[in-house]
């Protein structure tokens, strides 16, 4: 019956659009017309393309991580799907051309590997579009002339708002493409809205969420409006929904485009309050929005240097939670303290700018939040009223194409400081080779209240980092390929084809009777006892039942030193 009604209604809107085509033809000149219509009542859609001239075939510009031909349907029995490599293209059955096609489908929910989702539930059953997945390449092969310039969505929902791009619209409203897309909500919620940003709350938050949430994301937009002197040029959306409210658990998830950052809260133990958890979701959303303006409306040039926005962003959070009392001074530094020690986990001894190659990206994360930390520091030393943000304040405000990089960054420091030790100190860690990551880390804050010194008081992450660590190596060793999980107790292998060790499913907790994860640090280090003598190691289930005895095939390295921040 449901597609009975979604054929009539295809025909109904396909003698609109013809209808109507010489008026958009003329608004959209060149443009290929896309027409987004959501069918609210069995939560569908209807997708109609226009095209300026008569084509034999189009295909689509992204490579989306789902198989669209199960998912879409063509509605004219003349045009097929076409699969060439990673291309798909919809082409004529008959070889004539067309100028006009329709898709039709259902809301899909799923979760798709490594790409934006499609379709985004709010509990009152309100729903974000994605629309990228539907975006269609210029031209049909590289050689040829382009079939459009540009593209324009035209958005119709008769009885919902249309929010998107920090505006609201009444049942209908049009878009130009750029870059990957955007998110396009279709309901009825009222926004929170103020000067700097737009935020769709679902109304299902558990009510200590949506109190915070009506207090404090509003607030932060502001504060780093205030902070940094600089109202944003556009106005920011926040999605935020609330799924799978009966299953018990809990997580968060989101992501960003330009503009907007999509947040989802996850499972029924959202109804307990935990500051711990909010602490979490928070902290992703300041992040996210700190990149509205050192990453959206000021542009870095050179992403080698990413640490500047991603340790930059960090850092900003990190200072909100602080201002905003989600965490106390001694907590603040914790943050820090934990980025410092991951950077010297992960970094080794290369340059900085060379984790992309190495596909360590979170070295930008850690490494640059301690950098930040520093700047923060020395620039407190020679003004105690001065702070991070007024770096990126002046960074900023001296800007003359709205982007920066790491000089400018340097010649802002340089000039709040004094003088030029930290810069050339931040420089080659970024830049060059680092023999010793602790001592380098430690020189940056001479001259402040703040020390660092060696410390055996280690937290959980550094115990599981070490946990995590003796499999590694082993996979390393035996396998040349790694492929495992973890949870809060214990670790998950998948099977590694070709390695015999390694060949089938395992959950680990034990190595030679002592706790992987709560515990990695000694783990480790008889671990490493055991490769200076080529020995076997035993892991044991969470029930303590062997799993795997495994040798030692290479000698491993010393556990890195943990840094310990202090303020005098």
């Amino acid at each position: 019956m449901k597609n009975t009604i979604t054929l009539a209604i295809t025909l109904l809107f396909s003698l609109l659009l013809m209808l109507s085509t010489p008026t958009l033809a003329s608004e959209s000149e060149n443009k290929l017309q896309i027409h987004v219509h959501y069918q609210q009542a069995s939560d569908s859609w209807l997708i109609q393309y226009k095209l300026p001239k008569a084509v034999e075939r189009v295909s689509f510009a992204r490579q989306s991580n789902f198989d669209r031909t199960q998912h879409y349907q063509i509605t004219q029995p003349d045009l097929k799907w076409q699969q060439e490599g990673g291309v798909l293209s919809i082409t004529a059955a008959n070889g004539k051309k067309f100028t006009s096609f329709s898709l039709t489908f259902d809301s899909f929910y799923g979760f798709i590997l490594k790409d934006y989702s499609q379709n985004v539930q709010y509990s009152d059953g309100s729903v974000l579009f994605y629309t990228n997945h539907l975006s269609l390449s210029e031209k049909v092969t590289a050689q040829s002339e382009a079939i459009f310039d540009g593209t324009r969505f035209y958005f119709y929902s008769p009885k919902t708002d249309i929010v998107f791009s920090g505006k609201r619209y009444k049942h209908k409203a049009s878009w130009d493409l750029v870059g990957d897309g955007t998110y396009i909500y279709f309901g009825t919620i009222t926004p929170i809205e103020n000067d700097n940003m737009i935020a769709v709350v679902d109304p299902a938050l558990p009510k200590w969420v949506w109190q915070n949430t009506q207090t404090y994301f509003p607030k932060l937009f502001d504060y780093y409006a205030k902070k940094l002197d600089q109202p944003l040029n556009f106005k920011p959306v926040v999605f935020f929904n609330y799924a799978h409210l009966a299953d018990d658990f809990a997580n968060y998830e989101g992501g960003t485009l330009d503009g907007l950052v999509q947040l989802s809260v996850n499972g029924k133990r959202w109804q307990n309050k935990d500051s711990e958890r909010f602490n979490q979701l928070f902290h992703f959303l300041a992040h996210e929005a700190a990149h509205f303006w050192n990453g959206q409306m000021y542009a870095i040039e050179d992403y080698k240097h990413a640490w500047l926005h991603e340790g930059g962003a960090d850092a900003f959070a990190y200072l909100a939670m602080l201002e905003f009392g989600f965490i106390d001074a001694k907590q603040w530094l914790q943050r820090f303290e934990e980025s410092a020690n991951q950077c010297l986990l992960n970094k080794e001894q290369t340059a900085l700018n060379e984790s992309a190659k190495q596909q360590r990206y979170k070295n930008y994360y850690s490494c640059g939040a301690v950098m930040a930390l520093a700047s923060h520091y020395q620039v407190q030393a020679t003004n105690p009223s001065q702070s991070l943000f007024d770096i990126w304040r002046h960074l900023f405000a001296q800007s003359k194409a709205y982007s920066y990089n790491q000089s400018d960054y340097f010649n802002v420091l340089n000039g709040l400081i004094g003088n030029d030790r930290l810069a050339k100190a931040l420089g080659r860690f970024s830049d060059q080779r680092v023999e010793d990551n602790f001592r380098e880390i430690e020189t940056w804050f001479e001259g402040t209240v703040l020390k660092g010194a060696v410390s055996t008081d280690y937290p959980s992450f550094y115990h599981q980092h070490w946990g995590k660590e003796i499999i590694i190596e082993l996979m390393r060793t035996h396998c040349r390929r790694i492929s495992l999980s973890y949870y809060d107790d214990y670790i998950k292998t998948y099977p590694i084809e070709n390695c015999k060790v390694f060949d089938h499913d395992m959950e680990i907790q034990f190595v030679d009777g002592v706790d992987l994860l709560k515990n990695g640090v000694s783990a480790y280090q008889a671990f490493k006892a055991k490769c200076q003598r080529g020995g076997v190691v035993n892991f044991s289930d969470r029930a303590k039942q062997p799993v795997a005895q495994i040798r030692c095939l290479d000698k491993v390295g010393a556990l890195t030193p943990y840094i310990k921040l202090t303020t005098e």
